[in-house]
């Protein structure tokens, strides 16, 4: 049958040694997960990874309501988010189930357009 799956992620990376651990986390995300204190305000990337969830899903969310970036709004500005916002958020079984919701139906759209434009 197929290998196990250390070993299957091994391969996916090209790691080959036996005594090296696979990656399953990268370590931006890795290194903010075991802070003792998180930061007041987080980057989009950072964001991402606490809600495990992808770097451009974020701003869908922003879009959406579901998530409101702090200070100035200007399009092309940095976006932090608040710590502590994101926390209840997650901590909110309807939020997050909120947050499935519309990205599922934001990729649903964008999914099926590009499909009518190829035919």
């Amino acid at each position: 049958m197929n290998g196990s799956l250390n070993e299957r992620v091994q391969a996916g990376n090209g790691v080959k040694k036996s005594d090296e651990k696979p990656v399953l986390i990268g370590n931006h995300a890795r290194d903010l997960l075991n802070l003792r204190r998180l930061p007041a305000m987080l980057t989009v990337a950072q964001t991402a990874v606490l809600l495990n969830r992808g770097e451009h899903d974020i701003p869908v969310l922003a879009r959406a309501g579901l998530l409101t970036p702090l200070g100035d709004r200007t399009p092309n500005a940095v976006k932090f988010f608040a710590t502590i916002e994101l926390l209840e958020l997650a901590d909110d079984r309807q939020a997050l189930d909120r947050i499935c919701a519309v990205l599922t139906e934001y990729w649903r759209r964008k999914n099926t357009a590009r499909r009518n434009r190829t035919k």
